[in-house]
């Protein structure tokens, strides 16, 4: 072992490490309503202090326990919203699972034993030195959230990273260490492994408890406690450039954020990582050690090279040898391996140079050279495969002593990784195994394909088919691998392994060897169609159409994949005749295209705005005996309830089901999780109507990275939209602004025009009560398109149920120049929506209409319409609506609170209304100022709640004056950025204000700051 490559877990776990048994969910639900009483004494109830647990915990119907047990694909409609979830299946394979879609497979749990692996420290060898300006400069900048040690490999990256590990922990600050692989990218697997190294250092978190949560639990869970941890503590990741995945990557973005002052992740990686970095460097926030930081300098090298690997060397010696490497530590090092026991090193030194690559690769040949026939042929041989075992290097070399070599080759610091597990096992440092592999390719090419035939062989023995099959395909022997492929495809893709599949299947379909096989032709439209969207699939779905195949098998899947591919293209018309026609002709009601067909069908027909008819079809579902019915596809249909719910104004019902919904998803016995970014999304909208918007934000926070690859439209719009307004109504329009930017840039990109046109008009509704009304006219004039809107106004799109453009025309006309014009417009679209009954969509209309009448000089209509919706609002708590509809309608909320015998009867109590109301005032006065006190600024400058300002909001308010970020301020007051924005909302609620500069100017006024 050497410095450059310390004693590392291995990236590549064996995944029969992996274990999807929990405990029964009856203990963990006793255990955590526990737990809840002991720390929320009395009723154990939702609100903005409780957990984000409190907000998913129900009770779950033992239907949802027991189904399910034969594991498949998830690809289910919702809300015209497909989403695949994919389970695990360790009958199927033994090795690590690829890298996966984002969110598409289920929650992994790893045995203690492979959990260590990846948590273990890496050994720090007695030949490394000390880099004291390196850790220095990292440890000298406390309030950077983010350490990012960037280099390809052989720079001493790990080696920096466990030296600035034990200085932290001599300072008494926790560490936690990570060494991240492939399989990471799988989000449930990596938020498990994540809670896993968090867990001694954080107290609340444990890999043990709540085992059944799916990775939405996980984060949720993860991030509260994260946040609210007020220990300093780093987390180090390493091997990070194996984490590609965009959402486990928007995973790692949002624990960034909610990073507490004093908490830091450190990062290893060869590239750097789209972790939105360049807001951190702008508020510096980040530590970046590069390439040209880790070079050693020329006395590190004399060091290194005399005292660390004993060698007599000349200072002529030393510094030719740091030019010619320009002091890369891989370079030295292999340097310092073959100058051993050289008679003239001056004359080795002197007869090389060049670039660092060409050096290394000098460096490898003189050190592979070196070695006897025996050891050569054996590195050749093994070389193709990534673990080194006895008995695989045995067979691949013809020998029976495999075992004594690799002892040997450990000993002597040859390359070799030592992977921990209870049987002996290696893998070769990367770098030599790249040159290895070379090697074998150039000196004996016609050895290769038979050497890969070897290992197929060897792994089909010990039952690991999906290695195998790499390993034929590697031979180009399509003979041996097609049969082994149609044998494990449909198993494999039931598992959501479509980016394997793909990758497999695609050179396969160029060459043509699909021809024949009708079925992997079927999954490998499936993988491409859910790894990477319509636009990519629609190529072999034309080819599929083409196709004349004999069995109901092959038309059903063909029929189903397009049925998905018209619901992603938001061809929601077409779809519903597609679904339908496959429930009539498909049998077998334990099929999964014809229980994908069903659920597709009942969401279609609720689209379609039949909502009684939706129900009845996704009673269908629920109705099914258990084990014809996987948990997902239950979850799913009780989603679809929820949904028709908050169509019709039942938000109290439509929560519960949501919440059903989101748990049910989880208990599925395939494990399968993604299919909850459904329920999820909608229970977010569930919980921002009701004003809890911290529940909320953290649900969308988790949901927004698992659905942006996937580009379906009412999620898409939904969670982006959702997540703009609790930012704009934090005063943050920036994030507001970026949100709605990401939401529109996603619809060009998958050429969706509604997702650019509700962006455009949610653009709109904000300019319009901010008073902007010249910009907030060009942002409705380019949302119309009358094609687009015919169509949306004849359905019900659960993204534009509430919001479209005649009422974002109708919004901006109200709180324009003639506000008359637009009253005629929405008392029409007003009868329309309570003669369809979309409830919700009715309570939007009937506050603008009531703003509408104010603004035209009729303020008895306008009170008595807003008192309806005010009735109506209280009975099942909806406050979103009012809140989002700005300073005119808090003018007239404070008015009719001011004249309560204005409400005059309703479903609650005169006094539970009044109270509601209160509330309404309440919450509208934390957001926006109201148009008299935007005219004047004398009025706003005499706040009577002003002199309420506690201490630490005062102190709080002297740091923003003095221009301090949300994360300077938490770094400075030792707090959660949460926190910042909880004081700073209340502060703006108690000036009456709605930004820093107007609270900076009233607070100065009232002499609250000099």
């Amino acid at each position: 072992m050497n410095m450059l490559h310390p004693r590392k877990p291995t990236d590549r776990p064996r995944s029969d490490a992996l274990s999807a048994e929990g405990e029964s969910r009856n203990r963990r639900m006793r255990r955590f309503r526990a737990a809840a009483r002991r720390r929320f004494p009395g009723r154990l109830r939702c609100n903005k202090a409780a957990p984000i647990r409190s907000v998913l915990s129900r009770s779950t119907p033992e239907r949802y326990k027991r189904c399910g047990a034969q594991s498949r694909i998830q690809t289910v409609i919702a809300n015209g919203i497909f989403v695949m979830a994919g389970a695990a299946d360790s009958t199927i394979d033994r090795t690590p699972r690829e890298a996966l879609p984002d969110g598409h497979r289920a929650t992994v749990r790893l045995q203690p034993a492979a959990l260590s692996v990846k948590l273990a420290v890496p050994l720090l060898t007695g030949d490394a030195i000390e880099r004291a300006a390196l850790s220095q400069r990292v440890l000298a900048s406390p309030s950077a959230r983010i350490v990012l040690l960037r280099a390809p490999a052989g720079f001493g990256k790990t080696t920096l990273m466990l030296e600035l590990r034990q200085k932290l922990e001599a300072s008494a600050i926790p560490t936690a260490w990570l060494t991240l692989d492939s399989a990471d990218n799988d989000v449930g697997r990596f938020l498990y492994v994540v809670r896993a190294a968090l867990t001694p250092l954080i107290p609340g978190l444990s890999t043990s408890a709540d085992a059944a949560a799916g990775p939405d639990e996980i984060a949720l869970g993860l991030i509260d406690a994260i946040a609210a941890h007020r220990a300093p503590f780093a987390l180090f990741l390493d091997d990070f450039e194996t984490v590609q995945g965009p959402a486990v990557l928007g995973m790692v973005r949002e624990l960034i954020s909610h990073l507490p002052a004093g908490g830091r992740i450190v990062i290893g990686s060869r590239n750097v990582p789209e972790l939105g970095l360049g807001r951190l460097r702008a508020h510096g926030k980040l530590v970046e050690i590069e390439p040209t930081h880790l070079r050693f300098t020329i006395e590190e090298t004399a060091i290194y090279l005399r005292n660390r690997r004993r060698l007599d060397l000349s200072q002529d010696d030393v510094v030719r040898l740091h030019h010619s490497t320009e002091g890369w530590v891989a370079a030295l090092w292999l340097a310092s391996v073959s100058l051993e026991n050289r008679q003239d090193p001056s004359q080795f030194i002197a007869g090389f140079s060049g670039a660092d690559t060409a050096i290394v690769e000098y460096l490898l040949e003189d050190v592979f050279s070196r070695q006897s026939e025996k050891i050569r042929a054996f590195l050749l041989r093994t070389s193709i495969v990534a673990d080194l075992t006895p008995g695989l290097c045995d067979r691949l070399c013809g020998t029976t002593d495999s075992m004594d070599v690799l002892a040997m080759l450990q000993r002597e610091h040859l390359f070799l990784v030592p992977i921990d597990g209870d049987s002996p096992r290696w893998r070769y440092h990367s770098m030599f195994a790249e040159f290895l592999r070379t090697q074998l390719k150039q000196r004996h090419p016609e050895q290769a394909n038979e050497l890969h035939r070897v290992a197929a062989k060897w792994y089909l023995e010990q039952d690991r088919p999906v290695v195998a099959i790499e390993h034929w395909l590697a031979a180009g022997d399509s003979d041996a691998a097609l049969p082994l492929l149609a044998r494990h495809a449909e198993p494999l893709l039931n598992q959501g392994r479509v980016r394997l599949l793909a990758r497999w299947l695609d050179p396969l379909r160029e060459r043509g060897l699909l021809e024949d096989s009708p079925m992997l032709q079927v999954v490998h439209a499936w993988a491409v169609l859910l790894g990477r969207g319509p636009r990519a699939a629609a190529p072999l779905l034309e080819r599929l159409d083409r196709e004349d195949r004999p069995g109901r098998g092959f038309d059903a899947h063909r029929r189903a994949l397009r049925l998905l591919f018209l619901v992603l293209l938001d061809r929601t018309d077409e779809a519903r005749d597609l679904a339908a026609s496959l429930v009539r002709e498909v049998p077998g009601r334990g099929s999964f295209v014809r229980g994908f067909a069903e659920v597709a069908l009942a969401n279609l027909t609720m689209i379609a705005g039949e909502y009684q008819e939706a129900l009845k079809l996704a009673d269908v579902v629920r109705s099914r005996r258990p084990d014809n019915t996987s948990g997902m596809m239950l979850a799913l249909s009780e989603a679809a309830e929820g949904a028709v719910d908050l169509t019709q104004g039942r938000l109290r019902k439509a929560t519960a089901h949501l919440r059903l919904a989101v748990r049910a998803g989880t208990d599925d016995a395939s494990g399968a999780t993604n299919g909850n970014a459904l329920a999820g999304v909608l229970l977010a909208e569930a919980l921002y109507e009701a004003d809890q918007l911290l529940q909320a934000e953290r649900l969308l926070t988790v949901y927004i990275p698992l659905i942006r690859a996937v580009g379906v439209p009412d999620q898409l719009i939904t969670a982006h939209t959702i997540m703009a307004r609790i930012a704009w109504r934090r005063g943050d329009r920036d994030l507001a602004q970026q949100l709605l930017a990401e939401l529109e840039l996603s619809g060009h990109r998958e050429t969706l025009g509604r997702v650019v046109a509700s962006a455009r008009l949610e653009r709109a509704r904000m300019l319009t009560v901010e008073g902007r009304i010249d910009l907030a006219k060009k942002e409705i004039e380019r949302c119309a398109d009358p094609t687009l809107w015919d169509r949306i106004n004849r359905l019900s799109l659960r993204a534009n149920e509430v919001e479209t453009y005649k009422l974002g025309a109708a919004r901006c006309a109200v709180h324009g120049a003639q506000p008359s014009s637009s009253i005629d417009g929405l008392r029409a679209e007003l009868d329309a929506a309570e003669r369809t009954q979309r409830a919700r969509r009715a309570l939007t209309l009937r506050l603008v209409l009531a703003q509408a009448h104010h603004r035209a000089s009729q303020p008895n209509k306008a009170m008595r319409i807003l008192s309806k919706a005010v009735n109506f609002a209280a009975t099942e708590g909806y406050q979103a609506a009012f809140q989002d509809e700005g300073p005119l309608l808090r003018e007239m909320l404070r008015e009719l609170r001011l004249r309560p015998d204005l409400l005059g009867t309703g479903a609650l109590p005169s006094a539970d209304r009044l109270l509601f109301l209160d509330k309404l005032v309440g919450e509208s006065g934390a957001v926006l100022p109201t148009d008299a006190e935007r005219r004047d600024d004398t009025s706003a400058a005499s706040v009577p709640a002003a002199v309420a300002l506690t201490r630490k909001e005062l102190k709080l308010l002297a740091l923003v004056a003095d221009g301090l970020s949300n994360s300077e301020l938490a770094g400075r007051l030792f707090v959660a950025d949460t926190t910042v924005r909880t004081h700073l909302r209340n502060i703006n609620a108690k000036l009456g204000t709605r930004s820093r500069v107007e609270a900076i100017a009233i607070a100065r006024k009232n002499g609250l700051l000099r």
